[in-house]
């Protein structure tokens, strides 16, 4: 008798585990919210290739920050603009690059908050890619760049 309270004991106690099973971290995002944040990053680097900076800049939120590669924090849009300006100034298509469609993936962690991993991958040098983790969150309807990241070039 002891064994099989021992034994009913254990298998109410995995069923009870098991019915608080660990929830997933993503949720399925609306197919024209996907579309929307596809659309962004495809315009930032069609927008690289022309020299577009309002269309370059245009996808960060207001209270955005962006760790660059050297591994410093530039905080706000204005701040970030800065930096656009400055690396635009070196000539034309100074930072031409292109977001292979393939390298996209977004997560959503909520319905207005997205996690994306994408590949960079410079005009001029074809096959080298640089992995960005970015951060979108949608405000009053809109999507935009809250968090970006720069990995380590790929070779």
């Amino acid at each position: 008798m002891k064994n099989l309270l021992g034994r009913l004991t254990g298998v109410c106690l995995l069923a009870g585990l098991a019915s608080t099973a660990v929830q997933p971290q993503t949720i399925q995002g609306a197919s024209a919210d996907e579309r929307a944040i596809r659309g962004l990053i495809a315009l930032h680097a069609s927008a690289s290739q022309r020299d577009d900076f309002a269309n370059l800049v245009g996808g960060y939120h207001v209270d955005a920050d962006v760790r660059r590669s050297d591994g410093s924090i530039v905080s706000g849009k204005v701040a970030i603009e800065k930096i656009y300006r400055d690396i635009l100034s070196g000539g034309p298509k100074r930072m031409a690059h292109i977001h292979p469609p393939e390298t996209i993936r977004i997560r959503f962690l909520q319905p207005d908050v997205a996690f994306v991993d994408v590949a960079s991958e410079p005009v001029s040098q074809p096959g080298e890619r640089t992995p960005y983790f970015l951060l979108f969150t949608k405000v009053q309807g809109k999507w935009g760049v809250a968090v970006e990241r720069s990995g380590v070039p790929l070779k």
